[in-house]
């Protein structure tokens, strides 16, 4: 047997620390990034908070940005400014989704590799549960080399969708009622039924036509209502549950003022970073001799780090800001039917930062506006077809189809089809369905309930 030195060229999957800590930072919303700044000065001795007198001067520095909102009723409709702004002793004590599916996968003790992907799946997560975005949105927001394939996409998904609450990562109602289902026992004589039911026959329940569901998938009206009363006991929003009751309470993170013609951004005040170095303590640091002490060395790093992240944080969720009002000006003037159409991909070309960094930024952040307290997800509408050239936004569609609606004669409503012809007429390409699932999300009755109100 012999023994030999050989050179071998191999890929690692690598993320620092402190690149993880600044998405992480990103992507939470104020009421959780103060309880993070918070809970991390309490960890580390050479942070301290800022002392009353310098939120004082935070406040004067943008003292115009107040005396703009003092006598705008939108902003006080939308949000209220209080000393107590900063007081998260009602804060939520219990874990977040996010928090909890990354505990168990943490426990599940996966290959570095698949548990990135898992950790990425998990943060594309929206607040119920559900996981929105395609698997080619998922790959190009995970940077990795080599790319991800849609198999381990797939593998990804999968394992999330084994953790607790069961019906969480589904991309659909349809999967997160059957994930569900298959967790529970098949020894009930309608789990059969009722998994038939929600793999090819949501539909019939949407339209309340129980007769044709019968027949579609052969039971009598004993077993049908059976198999509801154990669709009755599933969520259909798994994330919900995770949910504090101080989750509605809204804090913005950016103000928008009218300057004249045009809009200022600026950082909200009430959030800014209430942390900062404590110099006495790095002071005395520095008389001692840096190897004797590793982990103080490692906490005087890890609190600088943090510092420039929460600095890096608030700079690029105003940059986003200002060029979403910039972008939407229009909007701000005339309201929604002039929202433009918009998409994650624009701001990032605009600002010269990655797409998953835009959705970081965006997910979970608020604005105060002139037009009321706005999360920066309203501003993205994707871009319907119009005869003349420039799409408009379906936000703007939907606020025309309010309109319409709201002008119809007294006992004479237009059906979905009729609303879908008058906007053809004014130049823009819609599906009657379409139509009709923007009636539903404006929660406007249809024709036939409307001839009656």
């Amino acid at each position: 047997m012999s023994m030999s030195l050989s050179l071998a060229a191999s890929q690692k999957l690598s993320i620092s620390p402190r690149l993880q800590k600044a998405v992480r930072l990103l992507q939470l919303s104020t009421i959780d990034f103060e309880q993070e700044m918070h809970d991390t000065i309490a960890e580390n001795p050479f942070l301290e908070e800022l002392e009353e007198n310098s939120e004082e001067q935070l406040a004067q520095e943008d003292g115009e940005a107040a005396l703009a909102y003092g006598d705008n009723p939108a902003f006080e409709k939308t949000y209220t400014p209080s000393a107590g702004t900063n007081d998260l002793s009602w804060a939520p004590e219990h874990l977040q989704l996010r928090d909890l599916l990354r505990q168990q996968l943490s426990a599940s003790r996966q290959d570095a590799r698949l548990s990135f992907i898992a950790g990425a799946v998990i943060e594309c997560l929206d607040e119920d549960g559900y996981l929105r975005d395609s698997v080619a949105q998922v790959l190009a927001a995970l940077q990795l080399q080599p790319e991800a394939d849609a198999q381990e996409i797939k593998r990804a998904i999968a394992l999330v969708q084994s953790f607790e609450p069961t019906g969480v990562g589904a991309r659909s109602l349809g999967e997160c009622l059957q994930l569900q289902l298959r967790a529970l026992s098949a020894d009930d004589p309608a789990h059969d039924l009722a998994l038939r039911i929600v793999e090819g026959h949501l539909d019939a329940i949407e339209r309340r036509d129980f007769g044709g569901l019968q027949q579609r998938v052969g039971c009598n009206e004993d077993e049908l209502r059976a198999a509801f009363a154990l669709l009755r006991r599933l969520d259909p929003s798994p994330g919900g549950q995770m949910r504090s009751a101080a989750s509605d309470y809204v804090v913005p993170d950016v103000l928008v003022v009218k300057r004249g013609d045009g809009y200022q951004t600026l950082l909200n005040p009430g959030v800014r970073n209430c942390a900062r170095l404590n110099e006495r303590y790095v002071a005395l640091f520095r008389q001692v001799r840096r190897s004797e002490h590793p982990e103080m060395t490692r906490q005087l790093q890890e609190a600088r780090w943090f510092l420039r992240n929460v600095e890096q944080r608030f700079d690029t969720i105003l940059r986003v800001a200002e060029f979403i009002v910039l972008r939407q000006k229009a909007f701000f003037d005339h309201g929604d039917m002039a929202l433009r159409p918009m998409v994650l991909r624009e701001v990032a070309e605009e600002l010269g930062i990655h797409e998953s960094t835009v959705s970081r930024a965006t997910g979970r952040k608020y604005m105060a506006t002139p037009r009321g307290c706005l999360e920066f997800k309203f501003f993205f509408s994707r871009e319907l077809p119009m005869r003349q050239g420039r799409g408009c936004s379906a936000t703007a569609v939907r606020a025309l189809i309010h309109e319409i609606i709201d002008a119809e004669g007294q006992g004479q409503p237009l059906s979905d089809v009729e609303i879908a012809a008058q906007l053809r007429a004014e130049g823009i390409g819609i599906a009657r369905r379409t139509v009709t699932k923007y009636r539903r999300m404006l929660k406007l009755p249809a024709a036939e309930l409307r001839r009656y109100a």
